[in-house]
């Protein structure tokens, strides 16, 4: 007869250092795609821009509609990722695959934010001049 220990006595297996994993990499795809909607903006505002000054086309403001649609999102993109990366380097607890997604989403939105700034700027100033 063999002895079995009790019940209680048995422990969980360690879990895998996966913790935060999603949040960092929703961080980098959102760093990623922030700048694309910023820079499809940008050509936007321009054709609105000569929209209104061509007097051939009068109140067309689809243009600035979309215009302004891609730079909102290129801000949501960009607020999601600086967020995302935070929820992951914090949730993680120590340096693991979670940990390291959300560092890098943040270093890429680093690297973007005064680029994506920029365009959302150029896109509402350009809309001022119309």
């Amino acid at each position: 007869m063999s002895y079995q220990p009790p019940l209680e006595y048995h422990q969980q297996p360690p879990r895998p250092g996966t913790r935060g994993l999603g949040a960092g990499i929703t961080s980098i795809v959102a760093a990623v795609l922030s700048p694309v909607a910023a820079v499809v903006s940008v050509p936007l505002g321009i054709a609105a821009v000569a929209s209104a000054m061509s007097r051939f086309n009068e109140g067309n403001d689809a243009w600035w509609i979309g215009a302004l649609a891609f730079a909102a999102l290129a801000v949501a993109l960009a607020i999601v990722a600086v967020v995302c990366g935070l929820i992951a380097v914090f949730r993680a607890g120590r340096m693991n695959a979670g940990r390291i997604t959300g560092i890098v989403g943040l270093s890429i939105m680093a690297v973007n934010v005064f680029g994506v700034a920029f365009m959302v700027i150029l896109v509402l100033g350009s809309g001022q001049a119309g």
